[in-house]
């Protein structure tokens, strides 16, 4: 579907053939802007989460298993929908599948902030994650596939740096908030700041650069986008069809490697501040700055990784930030005081920081943008279920044992695991169509 331009954006019959669209500003970068944007307010709906947990266990009385549950829906929700939100996007535009998710995101955190039983807060965090599941990574990647080829990786880094964004800014002004004022005064603010932020951002977003007169990466008019020859393996220019990548060994590949450790990171987004509280014994202040020191060191994680990821292999660096993020789950289940804290801070911010960019690049160099979100989610149809009920096992071991330290132990050995199915991930030869036709 062609999203209509903005009234006052020059179409490419207005520029002559000499200038071509490297002579005007190139509209790309704004979709990296507003990449930015949707994954700070995405950031807030899901790394905040967890600052809520120690304030409504102390109001309401609710054990760790209670508090971490809508985790585990939310997260059904998202596998569940992966492939519709997938179609949505290919279907209508990330920018009006964006908008929707900006308002239902908004409003169920002001519904939030009037929870009073655990029904209505189960109730309010699945129509929260319905939201958040239509501004996070799949919808952003599926715009950034179509704007960027060489410069993928890059534009996705520096797009999801928004994310890191938010556990800098947001989440100790929210947990100021919640310390100054109640925890509702703070869920009502981040509603209206989603609100504020997002629906602006949702509404600029563009799907395709053909649609505005430009090419990816603003390459000049007829520079070649699509194989004419000889197709290199995972160069991006091959569009696969959903069937045709799951006839790949890749696609499962990839798929188990992102279900492990996503067991690894929803255990850690759920429960790392009543780890840090609880477990390692840090006031509420300093659990709040090694969280958003944690995120500045993911920034220079996403942007190493995206200057490495558009020069060397994404599988071999993927794999070895898996091995990262075992070492550094290991760190944190020892950790007695803030120093090991700040250690396993340093090692996971940089391999988790890896991750966004590459893996969502890396999928759009072996199966093209023809499908791409679709393929987001389908394969996030697969994945996701690993990550479905781990935070709520994570809370019923920890309940049992008093402590999270078993827990992250086994975290660290699926990471392990993660890192191996990442390096037999190898890129995919073109599908048998082309190869019949002489591609």
């Amino acid at each position: 579907m062609v999203e209509p331009r903005p009234s006052n954006f020059p179409t490419e019959d207005s520029h002559t053939a000499s200038e071509g669209p490297r002579s005007r500003f190139f509209y790309g970068w704004v979709i990296i802007g507003i990449g930015f944007a949707a994954q700070f307010i995405f950031g807030i709906s899901q790394q905040a989460f967890q600052t809520y947990l120690v304030p409504l266990g102390a109001e309401f009385g609710w054990n760790r298993a209670t508090l971490a549950g809508p985790r585990a829906f939310t997260q059904t929700e998202s596998a569940l929908l992966g492939p519709l939100n997938g179609w949505a996007v290919d279907r209508f535009g990330p920018g009006r599948v964006m908008m929707v998710g900006v308002a239902m995101t908004g409003i169920g955190l002001i519904l939030f902030a009037q929870v009073q039983n655990v029904w209505h807060y189960y109730a309010v965090n699945i129509f929260m994650g319905l939201g958040a599941s239509l501004i996070g990574l799949l919808v952003i990647s599926t715009a950034l596939n179509n704007w960027f080829r060489r410069k993928r990786t890059m534009a996705i880094a520096v797009a999801t740096m928004g994310f890191s964004l938010t556990g800098i800014i947001a989440i100790p002004a929210i947990v100021w908030m919640q310390s100054a004022m109640d925890w509702r005064a703070a869920a009502t603010a981040s509603g209206i700041a989603v609100m504020v932020i997002g629906f602006p951002a949702a509404h600029f977003l563009r799907t395709r650069p053909e649609d505005m007169g430009f090419l990816p990466d603003n390459d000049p008019p007829g520079a070649a986008n699509t194989p004419t020859g000889p197709t290199t393996r995972g160069d991006g220019r091959v569009d696969f069809t959903v069937s045709e990548a799951l006839h790949t060994s890749s696609f499962w590949f990839l798929g188990l490697s992102s279900g492990l450790l996503n067991v690894a990171l929803s255990v850690v987004m759920v429960h790392l501040f009543l780890h840090m509280e609880q477990g390692v014994r840090l006031s509420r202040g300093d659990a709040a700055f090694a969280f958003a020191f944690m995120n500045v060191v993911n920034i220079g994680g996403r942007l190493a990784g995206g200057y490495l990821g558009d020069r060397y292999d994404k599988r071999l660096i993927l794999g070895t930030s898996a091995v990262g993020l075992a070492v550094s789950l290991v760190i944190l289940a020892g950790a007695r005081s803030m120093p090991p804290v700040l250690a396993f801070g340093v090692i996971y911010g940089i391999c988790w920081g890896f991750r966004a960019p590459l893996q969502n690049s890396q999928i759009g160099d072996y199966f093209g943008r023809g499908a791409f979100g679709r393929l987001m989610g389908t394969m996030g149809l697969i994945s996701s279920p690993m990550g479905i009920v781990s935070p709520v096992v994570a809370a019923l071991v920890a309940d049992a044992q008093g402590t999270y330290e078993g827990v992250l132990y086994v975290l660290a050995v699926l990471s392990l695991l993660a890192a191996a199915s990442m390096f037999l991930a190898r890129p995919p030869a073109p599908p048998a169509r082309l190869r019949e036709a002489g591609a």
